[in-house]
């Protein structure tokens, strides 16, 4: 299942936006709609499913405006890149790149903090290329084998 559309707000707009503008580029997300007023910013890929806009009041202590994200990547390399990128924009570590057994065998994911507190994830849940690899190389082998026994039994 992936995630249709959700929105965060945040206390610094024009800062979020930029940020996730560049952070979401590594996933190949992109601003699709600007709501004039600075009211609001869809990204996505071919529809926006990602939504920032304005926080009503200002971030105060205990303020909590925190909410969890999960993007979709489609490679562990873009797992990697994403978790970098957020890094060096300003986001706190809260998960670096790895598997999450937990989860499933194959789950794949980086977590960062954004300047909100909104706990912000990319995920791949199976990157075919790191799980077929072995059977690529083996699988010619394999057949190879077989043809040689057959001609030279048969």
């Amino acid at each position: 299942m992936s995630l249709d559309h959700l929105s965060i707000h945040t206390y610094d707009f024009h800062r979020a936006v930029s940020f996730y503008e560049t952070v979401l580029a590594t996933l190949g997300y992109k601003r699709l709609i600007t709501i004039p007023g600075d009211r609001a910013v869809g990204f996505g890929g071919r529809f926006p499913s990602f939504w920032i806009s304005p926080a009503k009041t200002p971030a105060g202590e205990g303020s909590l405006v925190g909410a969890h994200i999960a993007f979709v990547a489609k490679s562990r390399r873009d797992v990697d890149e994403f978790y970098r990128v957020a890094l060096q924009n300003g986001a706190k570590d809260d998960g670096p790149p790895g598997l999450r057994p937990i989860y499933h065998r194959f789950y794949y994911g980086a977590f960062v903090i954004d300047a909100d507190g909104n706990n912000i994830e990319a995920v791949n849940h199976f990157d075919w290329r790191v799980y077929i690899g072995w059977k690529t190389m083996l699988t010619p082998f394999l057949l190879v084998a077989i043809g040689v026994m057959m001609k030279k039994y048969f």
